[in-house]
């Protein structure tokens, strides 16, 4: 009856954490709005907003590879304890709050303002860093307690992943000291490429 309950315990826990993922997705949405156009002026308007849709573009991915990397390590665990709990509860606050720097971001390009867009990139390499940390400390808790995993084999996975999640979120360091020191526009394709290095984690998860 106990691992049932536990099992269960699983569930009600990825079922919680995709609601809030999926309402992070909606929030990024929220920012897809155009007031304010001169008549005869809305096709140069859209043109304009170009760096709105390039944040939205980079957010909806990155909160879409969260979830991808969120099953993929809960299909993996027969158990939570409360530290993984907490942990998860670090992740989806990011998800949450990552609608916040993405309209900070579509503004400060919109403005094109250098000293805007490099305080802007340092709002969202940050929250991004700081969501980094939070899957790392993630997976070492998942390393560390065996007992958690489905699959008793599964140490050299975790290790490989906990490694990985770790010198992503370095990354952003590295994006946000290449927008501040060079260009801004650079942070924005390292922000991409750093996107695409996290989408693998779900496979490295799943196959190991």
């Amino acid at each position: 009856m106990r691992v049932q309950m536990v099992l269960r315990e699983v569930g009600r826990t990825e079922f919680f954490s995709d609601g809030v993922l999926a309402i992070g997705l909606t929030l990024l949405a929220l920012d897809l709005s155009i007031t304010g156009y001169r008549e005869a002026t809305l096709a140069d308007r859209l043109l304009n907003l170009w760096p709105t849709y390039l944040a939205f573009l980079v957010s909806f991915i990155y909160v879409g590879v969260m979830w991808m990397n969120h099953h993929a390590a809960f299909d993996r665990l027969k158990a939570l304890s409360f530290p993984l709990q907490r942990a998860n509860m670090g992740i989806l606050l990011g998800a949450v709050v990552l609608s916040f720097p993405t309209a900070v971001l579509a503004e400060a390009f919109q403005s094109h303002n250098l000293s805007d867009e490099r305080a802007a990139i340092v709002l969202y390499g940050l929250l991004a860093y700081a969501m980094g940390l939070s899957w790392w400390l993630f997976f070492l808790i998942i390393l560390r307690n065996p007992h958690l995993w489905k699959h008793p084999g599964d140490h050299a996975k975790w290790r490989k992943v906990t490694i990985w999640a770790f010198f992503g979120s370095l990354g952003y360091l590295v994006a946000i000291a290449a927008g501040v020191l060079l260009d801004p526009r650079l942070a924005l394709v390292l922000f991409f490429v750093l996107v695409f290095y996290r989408s693998t984690q779900a496979r490295r998860i799943a196959t190991g």
